[in-house]
């Protein structure tokens, strides 16, 4: 999208730390809407003049009239170590829309749990085979790991049907290995699921590709993490 720009945010050039918020209500949306944008819910912003707004594709910077966007990270460079100040508020977002989903969650719990997080996956997708193919070493690291259905090629391509099919199954553990082992399954795709909420949650998350892991504390590390290395990230 060549309209969007990444932007930096540095407070020498008068940006402003807290804007004041207009509600998703009040956000003249039009013009975001003629693009595919929809917005979710809006935040209180960086740069004056402009909201974070959480949308179906992800987080963007919206002036209050809604003519503008600008897509990218905010940091603030006051300090020794720049702060991404936008991914610090997805953070928090993410956090708290997944307390709606834990229980559509495909949970694999390690017996001395010490972290839970949730990774969105995608059977065809050979790193998320890589990572179920090691979940002991997370599980025997005490890392809970929590599925969520992102079917990178849409709901209609052979990720979207298998994972509809896991998650109408009965046992969706055996389901989801069995795809993921490139075993064959005869499953239903067609029953009541929530895969397509799963999928559009992913991208309001700015989730491109799969694995995603959603850390505890709503950080987002793409890529089938080792556990060792995603340890030391939980520990942060």
């Amino acid at each position: 999208m060549q309209y969007l720009t990444t932007l930096l945010a540095v407070s020498a050039l008068g940006f402003s730390l807290f804007s004041a918020p207009i509600s998703a209500d009040e956000l003249n949306t039009k013009h975001l809407n003629k693009i595919g944008i929809e917005v979710i819910s809006t935040e209180p912003g960086e740069i004056d003049g402009y909201v974070r707004a959480v949308t179906n594709q992800g987080m963007f910077y919206v002036s209050e009239d809604g003519k503008k966007l600008i897509s990218g990270n905010v940091f603030d460079i006051t300090n020794s170590a720049p702060e991404n100040l936008t991914e610090m508020g997805m953070a928090a977002v993410r956090k708290e829309m997944l307390m709606d989903y834990t229980d559509d969650m495909i949970v694999y719990t390690a017996d001395d749990e010490k972290y839970k997080v949730t990774v969105f996956t995608d059977t065809t997708c050979g790193y998320c085979q890589r990572l179920h193919e090691n979940l002991d070493s997370y599980l025997s690291a005490g890392i809970t790991i929590q599925y969520l259905a992102f079917p990178r090629g849409g709901l209609d391509s052979k990720g979207g049907q298998e994972l509809q099919a896991v998650w109408c199954a009965d046992d969706k553990k055996a389901a989801i290995s069995a795809f993921k082992d490139e075993e064959s399954y005869r499953g239903n795709s067609s029953c009541s699921n929530p895969v397509e909420q799963h999928y559009s949650l992913g991208k309001s998350f700015g989730v491109t590709g799969t694995p995603a892991i959603i850390l505890p504390d709503g950080r987002l590390i793409p890529g089938a993490v080792p556990a060792r290395r995603l340890l030391s990230e939980l520990r942060k």
